[in-house]
Formats: structure tokens, C-alpha cells, sequence
């Protein structure tokens, strides 16, 4: 049985490849990703704007995503995700050099473009987790990664206080395009193929362009046909993250009275949370069920969204911030498993290429929602997140509570686990 096969069984090949992967990831772009908006900002980026390049930056991603998910499909997976991540290396040389925020919505818009192998990544880790283990299994791809992450953040907000902004933001994007270049190499060598019957579709490209794009169809009606109720929670999740995900630490530089150094240690306590709590949420999901995580996650984030508007001082913000990571840690897991549970193997490239590997609440640290179908809606809350923050700082964080518990609601009546989960 699964649930008598060791943690050594299990974290090996492509999960232990992939983790190692994460680990080294969380030594790189963390240092910087929590402070993006402040170094937009930096570079004379209005408030309207920096919700603007995060909205171009997910239309961006839609480009090439359904390409990736059919590459995965068809081609297969090990490969494509070695050289893709190459690609998407290259884009912290442009963060690191950009003179000005026209340069840095460039590389943005570039890096996301170069994300259209995720799901390749997320369609391998799903064949390579067995059935029974998948919530244990990811929590520890999760938790595992964190425990590194942890103080990351807090070590960007300490070079922003000895280096000032950007000084500190071009030094970790240098960091971090030489810890991508190894990932690159780690993934290249040791990842191991999961698609058994493969075909050669990279020497007729008009082809593959054409199957990629009209795959999309395909792969919608699927969506809703088989798994409609997550499809639909997905999309308004997209939509209410986006709102909030940008000016978190806007809000608390601005509102609250934090500084960067500040907010690095609420995201290193949180961090450490997160990772301890990804260990029984694991668990957890593969004894309650996805969709019953996904309801208790929702109770825990829809009261805090509001109350974090209401905080003063640092210690409450810390409280509160800690259960909001918790409810985003049980989101994500809860919303992955259900994902690997429903999709068949052959089919998981190009559906997680429209959904993405789970649900996002717009938690910084969380995880992050991809695939074209939440691009969309994530570009549309992007685009108008900074004309709303800047109409009431407090507004954004009121819209969340609202449109979760709708999705709450959403959840409860559409969402059921899946009654034979998929190899």
C-alpha cells in the first residue's frame, strides 16, 4: 500500500529532481519576487502602472501556454522543461540591467512568455506521484523548498536596508540568473521522460502551431465537462488575487508604516509556518479530501482578508498574516491533488496548460496560478488592482473578502473529489 512506502520510496526520480529543482529556486528569485512593486515603483512606476505591467505580464503568458501544453502531450516533458528553463533564466540578466520601468515591464512580459513550459513541469510531477501519496507527496515539494525560502525574503529586505532598492534588486537578479542556470543543467540531466509514445512534431512547426492552438477546444471542453465547478472557482480566483497580490507590500510600506526590512521578517515568519503546516496539510488532504480543505481554507482567508485592513502595528500583522498563509497553504495543496486526481495522463499537459497546478488567494509566498484560461481574468484584476488601491488602499482587500466567499459558495455546490483518481 502507498501509505506504507517510505519518504526515501517515494522523494526520489522526477519528484526528488523537481524538488531539488524548487530548493534551488528558493535560493534565487525569493530574494527579489516580494519586492518587485516597490522597484517598479523606484523607477518612477505609478501605482495604476504597476497594475498595468502585472496585467500585461499574465496576457503575456497566454501567448505560448496552450503551445506548452500540447509540447508536453505530444513531444514530451523532461526536455522541453530543461530547455525552457534556460529561456526563462535569461530574463534576471534584463531585471538586473533594466535602466528604467519600461525596461522592467519588458523583462516581465518576457520571463512570463518563457514560463509556457509550467505545464510540462506540472503535467511531470503528476505522473511521477502515486496515487493515495499525492497530498503527503506534495506538501513535501512544497514544504521541503520553503524550509530553504524561508530566509530569503528576509535577506532581500536586509540588502535593501544596507544597499538601498536597487542597488539590492539588480544584485539578486544577477543571483538569481546563475542559480537558474543550474537548475537548468540539473533538470537537463537528471529528468526523466514520463510520456511513454511520443511523436516528432518539431520538424513540420506549421503543424505544430496549428494542433497546438486548435488543441485549445479540445482541452476546454473537457474542462467543462468534466471538472466545470473547479474551472469556474479557478477563474474567479484568478480574478480576486490579482486584485491584492501586487500591493502587499505597498500597503504595508505605505499604509501601515513597515519598512522593507520589516516586511521581510513577517515573510520569514511566514515562511516558517508555511512549511510546518505544508507537512500535516499534506495529510490532511489525503484523509478529509480536496474539496473539504478547499472550504475550510476559504473560512480561514475570507474574515483576515478584512481584518489585515484594520491592523497598526507589526506584531498584528504578523498574527494575521501567519493564518493567511495558512489557508493559502491548504489551498494550494487541496487544489493541486484534486487536479492530478482528475486529469488522465495523457491529457494533463494541455489541461494544466489551461488551469495551471492549483488555486491561488493572492497570498504572497503562495503559489501562483497559471494557464490560459486564469490569465485572463488575473490580467484583468492586474489592470485595474492600482486604479482601485488607488481610489482606498483598503478597497482591494474588501473586494478579496467579497468575491471569496463567493467562491466559497462556488465551491460547495460545484466541486466533488474525484470518485477514481487518476494514474
Amino acid at each position: 500500500m502507498v501509505g506504507q512506502i517510505s519518504l526515501r520510496q517515494l522523494m526520489h526520480g522526477n519528484v526528488l529532481v523537481l524538488t531539488v529543482s524548487r530548493i534551488l529556486w528558493s535560493m534565487g528569485d525569493s530574494v527579489v519576487y516580494a519586492y518587485f512593486s516597490l522597484y517598479l515603483i523606484s523607477m518612477g512606476a505609478s501605482k495604476p502602472v504597476v497594475g498595468f505591467i502585472n496585467s500585461l505580464g499574465a496576457l503575456s503568458a497566454c501567448i505560448l501556454y496552450p503551445l506548452g501544453g500540447y509540447i508536453a502531450d505530444k513531444a514530451g516533458r523532461a526536455k522541453f522543461v530543461a530547455f525552457a528553463t534556460l529561456l526563462y533564466t535569461s530574463s534576471f540578466l534584463v531585471f538586473a540591467i533594466s535602466p528604467s520601468w519600461e525596461w522592467l515591464a519588458f523583462a516581465f512580459m518576457y520571463q512570463q512568455i518563457a514560463l509556457f513550459y509550467m505545464p510540462a513541469l506540472n503535467a511531470i510531477m503528476a505522473d511521477s506521484i502515486p496515487i493515495g501519496a499525492r497530498g503527503k507527496i506534495y506538501a513535501l515539494t512544497i514544504a521541503i523548498p520553503e524550509a530553504v525560502r524561508i530566509i530569503m525574503p528576509y535577506l532581500g529586505g536586509y540588502l535593501i536596508a544596507v544597499f538601498t532598492l536597487q542597488p539590492a534588486m539588480r544584485l539578486g537578479y544577477t543571483i538569481s540568473f546563475f542559480i537558474g542556470a543550474i537548475v537548468s543543467f540539473i533538470r537537463y540531466r537528471y529528468l526523466k521522460e514520463t510520456i511513454i509514445k511520443r511523436e516528432d512534431i518539431g520538424k513540420d512547426v506549421p503543424k505544430m502551431l496549428r494542433e497546438g492552438y486548435s488543441n485549445v477546444f479540445t482541452s476546454l471542453k473537457w474542462m467543462f465537462s468534466n471538472i466545470k465547478g473547479y474551472a469556474f472557482v479557478s477563474i474567479l480566483l484568478s480574478f480576486a488575487g490579482s486584485l491584492v497580490l501586487p500591493f502587499w507590500v505597498v500597503y504595508a510600506y505605505e499604509v501601515i508604516g513597515l519598512s522593507a526590512y520589516d516586511w521581510g521578517i513577517i515573510l520569514l515568519i511566514g515562511g516558517v509556518v508555511k512549511t510546518l503546516f505544508s507537512l500535516v496539510a499534506g495529510n490532511l488532504v489525503d484523509r478529509l479530501g480536496s474539496k473539504k480543505c478547499i472550504i475550510i481554507a476559504f473560512s480561514l482567508a475570507i474574515p483576515f482578508m478584512t481584518v489585515f485592513t484594520m491592523l497598526k502595528s507589526f506584531e498584528l500583522v504578523v498574527l494575521v498574516y501567519i493564518l493567511l498563509v495558512i489557508s493559502s497553504s491548504l489551498m494550494w495543496i487541496s487544489s493541486t491533488v484534486y487536479l492530478a486526481n482528475s486529469i488522465p495522463r495523457e491529457m494533463r499537459g494541455r489541461i494544466m496548460a489551461g488551469l495551471g497546478s492549483g488555486m491561488s488567494i493572492g497570498i504572497t509566498g503562495g503559489g501562483y496560478a497559471s494557464g490560459f484560461l486564469v490569465f485572463i481574468p488575473m490580467s484583468l484584476g492586474s489592470m485595474i488592482s492600482g486604479i482601485v488601491y488607488s481610489l482606498s488602499p483598503v478597497l482591494p482587500w474588501y473586494l478579496q473578502s467579497l468575491l471569496l466567499t463567493l467562491a466559497m459558495f462556488m465551491s460547495i455546490r460545484l466541486i466533488y473529489d474525484a470518485e477514481r483518481p487518476q494514474e
